[in-house]
């Protein structure tokens, strides 16, 4: 009965000294791992391609276009850049801004809403650099005229955001 209880002591006090151990070096992997794994996140998080856009709509703008008032919704949206700064972005208010002088003082009458459509994003590409693309969606409100509601989408890109497309 003695040897069972030495043999029962032996092995309590050889867990209790050697449990700390294997806990220590439990814990021990345990945070290699959770680093390697920060690392590879770390890593992952500077070669996954990061895509930022941004959108703000113009809602009820009132246009003399076509010979009577139209009230038009304009949604906008655009992809910026890759790695652009933090100084580089735009101003969305001096966007819709834009939008508006060259709806206000557009040059032809005419055109339809499609036309006008095009010279926005033209417009928009050409004045803001950190823009990749950029989509620009008109509805008409039915008008007099026009009983209808309309609208055009038009979606330009940069000629450097096609070829990157390209060759991924």
């Amino acid at each position: 009965m003695i040897q069972i209880f030495r043999g029962m002591l032996g092995i309590f006090i050889l867990s209790t000294l050697t449990l700390p151990m294997a806990q220590a070096q439990s814990i021990k992997r345990s945070n290699q791992t959770a680093r390697v794994s920060q690392v590879s996140r770390q890593q992952h998080a500077h070669t996954d391609p990061l895509i930022e856009e941004f959108s703000f709509l113009i809602k009820d703008l009132k246009i003399d276009h076509q010979s009577e008032i139209n009230n038009l919704n304009i949604s906008v949206s655009y992809r910026y850049v890759v790695n652009i700064t933090n100084s580089e972005y735009p101003d969305f208010r001096l966007l819709a801004k834009d939008i508006e002088s060259l709806l206000i003082n557009y040059p032809n009458e005419t055109d339809y809403w499609e036309i006008v459509n095009k010279q926005l994003t033209s417009l928009l590409l050409k004045k803001y650099p950190p823009l990749m693309s950029v989509t620009c969606e008109l509805k008409v409100d039915p008008s007099r005229l026009d009983p209808y509601i309309r609208s055009s989408r038009v979606t330009r890109e940069r000629p450097s955001a096609r070829s990157n497309q390209k060759r991924v």
